[in-house]
């Protein structure tokens, strides 16, 4: 009885292993997309969503720009006007007097022009004040400063007995209840816009960490208030991964309306334009890398706004994010009235 052996042979093996060697390699490669293709939405995802929702909570406050002023317009020389450029560090002489916006002192001294809306080319200070960081390469990044009076309600505490009644005006951007007794009166909020390195960043953050945040102060409304009370710290983060900040200001000036910047504004021969909105531009990061794809380069030219940046280039080898610019326009609906200019 003979006895036959069956198997491959080795031509046969050796074309087996190249062929299992292909379909292995293509399914590494659809693997490898995919999971590349999945990071980079997830980023871009992130990045749409902490953008859109810090703009969405920006622009609700500053829509409360001059709430309850007794006059309209805004410019730097109104006194308690919604947008802040002056202060008693930097008044505007007319006819002889200073004027400004808030002519008052920051806890027993003058509140510092770097607490004021202040713009790119403007001599920056240092933080927590308005320093003007940023990570693009040519422009210094800006800040926003406005005050309002909300809309208080008066609260009896349900009990017959006024000693408790204080004034309830919700929130300010840092989160602070806004309550103040009687005797208190009602307050004016004071808040201002601005990057700050990210104390509480990831460990591979490319750049500097910033993040938007907002610094919320206040002081009352009747008498002649001499102090405003909580203001010029570090202020809360509303906005984390957030690269660049500029912000317009949209004047009129007779039949014409333009955008300019706290700079140009402020270098415009008095009397100054009044304002009627703001325009927001921030220049944001996703919150995890994108891998080292040549599909973000380092010199990318971003448009904000009027500007266009790109980012200052990372240490080499460096993860590549996506970033995207989120712009708003915020009408300052409390300007509209008496259009006198």
């Amino acid at each position: 009885m003979s006895n036959k052996q069956v198997g491959f042979t080795l031509v046969e093996l050796m074309v087996a292993l190249a062929l299992g060697l292909v379909i292995s390699a293509a399914a590494t490669m659809l693997f490898l997309t995919a999971s590349r293709s999945q990071t980079l939405q997830q980023g871009q995802a992130s990045l749409q969503d902490d953008a859109n929702f810090g703009l969405n909570a920006i622009t609700q406050d500053i829509r409360l720009g001059n709430l309850n002023s007794l006059i309209s317009n805004i410019n730097d020389s109104i006194t308690y006007g919604g947008v802040i450029f002056r202060s008693r560090a930097n008044p505007l002489t007319v006819n002889g007097t200073d004027t400004a916006n808030l002519p008052m002192t920051l806890e027993g001294s003058s509140v510092a022009v770097n607490l004021l809306s202040r713009s790119h080319s403007h001599s920056a200070g240092t933080t927590p004040q308005w320093s003007g960081i940023s990570n693009a390469d040519t422009y210094s990044s800006d800040q926003l400063s406005i005050q309002y009076l909300p809309q208080y309600i008066l609260d009896d505490k349900r009990t017959p007995s006024t000693v408790d009644d204080v004034w309830y005006g919700g929130f300010d951007c840092e989160g602070n209840e806004l309550e103040f007794t009687l005797d208190e009166g009602r307050h004016v909020i004071v808040q201002r816009y601005f990057l700050r390195v990210d104390d509480n960043k990831n460990s591979n953050e490319p750049n500097q960490a910033l993040a938007l945040a907002c610094d919320a102060g206040h002081y009352p409304l009747d008498g002649d208030p001499t102090t405003i009370k909580n203001f010029g710290d570090a202020g809360q983060i509303i906005l984390k991964r957030a690269d660049h900040f500029r912000v317009l200001y949209g004047i009129q000036n007779g039949p014409n309306h333009r955008y300019i910047d706290a700079k140009t504004y402020l270098d415009l021969p008095a009397p100054r334009p009044r304002i009627l909105l703001v325009q927001l531009g921030i220049l944001g990061r996703s919150n995890q890398s994108v891998g080292h794809g040549g599909s973000f380069e380092d010199g990318q030219v971003f448009q904000v706004l009027d500007q266009a940046v790109s980012i200052k280039t990372p240490a080499a080898g460096s993860p590549k994010y996506a970033r995207q610019v989120v712009t708003q326009s915020v009408a300052l609906r409390n300007t509209f009235g008496e259009r006198g200019q």
